[in-house]
């Protein structure tokens, strides 16, 4: 068996084989002693060049002569688990970011994490789990961009306007779905959607003219909490162009943000269909092999779909547009990640996976939400009968913002 040794090679890992046998046959990836950077090494090692592209879309399929499951990124818990069967549902977002608690909201969130690996169980740690984008490890999930305009139509799963108020919350959402174990996650938390991304109105192709000022005061501190403090282990990109590069393939986020100024080592994923609507909606590049080029050497690891990093990528491949190195960059990351969560280990020795079933829905979970709920209602004091206004005694009344004229 070879064992790999990494060189440098700007963004991307250089791959070679060193001489070098592991005791008993046993794989090295899945032997849990040896350090986690060996045991990704030595399965990307094992992998061609197609399987290892097949892990870098949302429902990657098995890899049979290895033993490895397939698996689906993309399930959402954003106020309680969606899918598959029935969840504990809490309040939304927005009415939990009113309960002003991010303690409880750490509560909310671990009842859900709990929930997820209690269904994880009982479907056999996801072998009997076959709808795509249903399984339960991986977690799209906070949503924490800023909530401008009642109109966006995801409103609901902010935690409001506020760039403080928001990260803190998030903060206490990602910790609650990762646990707190020192070697395992206990799902995979994915802030969403990095960055400026919060109106309805051409949200798949929209470029937002930003200032660096107001980027770093009030776009990306809620972000950079999650990642820095919560220590997020994914990021989603959003839909949007951000000074004139969409976000998918915007370096400038993704390199020297993220993985620059933030340290982010976890991996990131697209928008739904954003790869591909770079070329159909942005008219960013014509072909899904120049979508997909830039996407990798951007750092773009996973493509929520499989338009671009399924055939197209390849196609690129062959046609020398990408080294296996910047493939191989994506794959580390994500097989990081599935690392994590303990799919390569003996599940038996993953404190997570015995968390029963009997936890979803429990009594505890239904008095949880019922709190959420008691704590997330607003009153508004009537002082003085202010309201309704009485028009006897009103002389004038000043509308403000953008649609005051109308």
């Amino acid at each position: 068996m070879n064992v790999l040794k990494v060189i440098g090679c700007s963004m991307a890992l250089c791959v070679l084989p060193l001489s070098g046998q592991t005791g008993g046959g046993t794989e090295l990836f899945r032997d849990m002693k040896a350090p986690q950077h060996e045991r990704i090494m030595d399965l990307l090692s094992r992998l061609t060049v197609e399987e290892k592209i097949s892990l870098l879309v949302n429902d990657a399929p098995a890899i049979g002569r290895l033993g490895i499951d397939k698996y689906n990124h993309g399930n959402e818990a954003l106020h309680g688990v969606v899918r598959p069967g029935d969840f504990t549902v809490f309040p939304q977002a927005i009415g939990m970011a009113a309960m002003w608690n991010p303690e409880l909201l750490y509560r909310i969130s671990s009842a859900i994490s709990d929930e997820a690996r209690g269904r994880w169980k009982e479907l056999e740690y996801g072998k009997k789990q076959i709808a795509g984008a249903s399984d339960l490890l991986t977690f799209w999930s906070p949503t924490v961009n800023m909530a401008r305009d009642p109109r966006w139509g995801r409103t609901p799963e902010t935690y409001g306007e506020d760039p403080y108020l928001s990260g803190v919350l998030g903060v206490a959402f990602v910790k609650g779905l990762q646990g707190d174990h020192p070697r395992y996650l206990k799902t995979v938390s994915t802030p969403k959607h990095f960055a400026v991304n919060n109106e309805e109105h051409n949200r798949s192709s929209c470029n937002a003219k930003v200032s660096e000022r107001d980027l770093r005061e009030y776009y990306l501190p809620s972000f950079e909490r999650c990642i820095t403090e919560g220590k997020a282990q994914s990021i989603m990109m959003a839909y949007n162009a951000v000074n004139d590069v969409p976000c998918t393939v915007n370096t400038y986020l993704i390199k020297n943000v993220l993985r620059g100024d933030w340290g982010f080592n976890g991996y990131i994923v697209s928008d739904c269909s954003a790869p591909e609507w770079m070329i159909t909606k942005h008219h960013y590049v014509k072909t899904r092999e120049a979508a997909a080029t830039l996407a990798v050497k951007a750092g773009l690891d996973l493509e929520c779909g499989n338009q671009v990093y399924g055939e197209g990528l390849l196609k690129a491949y062959r046609q020398y547009m990408v080294s296996e190195a910047d493939i191989d960059s994506a794959a580390y990351r994500i097989l990081r990640g599935r690392m994590m969560l303990g799919l390569f280990d003996d599940p038996s020795q993953n404190p997570y996976n015995q968390i029963e079933p009997s936890v979803v829905g429990c009594k505890a979970h239904r008095d949880l939400a019922l709190e959420a709920a008691r704590q997330s209602m607003v009153l508004l004091k009537n002082k003085d009968n202010f309201l309704p206004l009485n028009p006897k005694k009103v002389k004038s009344i000043a509308v403000v913002g953008i649609s005051a004229g109308h």
